[in-house]
């Protein structure tokens, strides 16, 4: 490969600064420029995101972790900075250079734009930018729901819808049947079966296992038995089934009581 060390004649004042080689370690040899590059871009460059997953991006300079933003927040931050990579030209030659911080950003959101990441125009996005983030990212999330009915009508197959429709149904609060999760299933303290976490009652023995949270929905008297009224326990009055009895055997004596008494004279 042909490299020219100064710039020829003609050339115009766009064209790049001449190089020059420097030996390092090993016998290989970096071409250099033979003036520094002035970079007009910034030195920094902001990732926000206000997606609910964490994106692992591996580029050949370094690895890049986009974290989720944490619930209760409106968005999570990623602070890029200028990488140096080279160009290997063979025969132990190799051509270094300084990526800005922009170009990685950018070369990072390729395929997460639609899910709401971007590049900040400042230091921390703007709220014009984060209305614009959550717009194209629901406007995604809503054409892949479509896709995800469109697949589940040809045959409910659950094979054919993907985690990234499931994840955006999920996202905008919408159910679908094949966008179901399967919960975490608890052990029944009383029964041993299966039951899903922080229910209030067992719906195989009927065990209460949150009494305040029963109570409250009113299903403390529904899976107990039949309290016995207390005036009942203390006999002090009969129930009222024993009380007509009561009174309706007592006429009947006094009427007996009456025939057979003799007439005075």
């Amino acid at each position: 490969m042909n490299i020219s060390l100064a710039p020829s004649a003609n050339s115009d004042s766009s064209a790049p600064p001449p190089v020059r080689a420097a030996a390092t370690g090993g016998g290989r040899r970096d071409i250099l420029p033979a003036a520094p590059v002035e970079h007009a871009a910034a030195a920094t460059a902001t990732i926000a995101s206000i997606s609910d997953q964490d994106w692992y991006i591996s580029r050949t300079h370094g690895v890049y972790h986009i974290p989720a933003c944490p619930k209760g927040e409106r968005y999570a931050l990623l602070l890029i900075s200028s990488r140096g990579d080279a160009i290997d030209l063979g025969d132990n030659r190799r051509f270094p250079f300084t990526i800005s911080a922009r170009e990685i950003a950018d070369d990072l959101l390729q395929d997460l734009r639609d899910h709401g990441v971007f590049v900040c125009a400042g230091p921390r996005p703007g709220e014009d930018e984060l209305a614009a983030a959550r717009e194209r990212r629901d406007a995604f999330y809503h054409q892949l729901v479509s896709d995800g009915d469109t697949m589940w009508a040809r045959g409910h197959s659950f094979r054919e819808i993907s985690d990234l429709h499931r994840r955006a149904a999920i996202a905008l609060g919408i159910e679908r049947d094949w966008a179901y999760v399967p919960a975490r299933m608890e052990e029944c303290p009383a029964c041993g079966e299966k039951v899903k976490p922080q229910v209030a009652v067992c719906r195989h023995c009927h065990a209460i296992l949150d009494r305040e949270k029963a109570a409250r929905h009113g299903l403390g008297g529904a899976t107990a038995a039949p309290a016995t009224p207390a005036s009942v326990q203390a006999g002090t009055s009969p129930a009222p089934a024993q009380a007509a009895g009561t009174t309706a055997s007592s006429l009947g004596k006094s009427a007996a009581t009456e025939k057979v008494r003799p007439a005075q004279g």
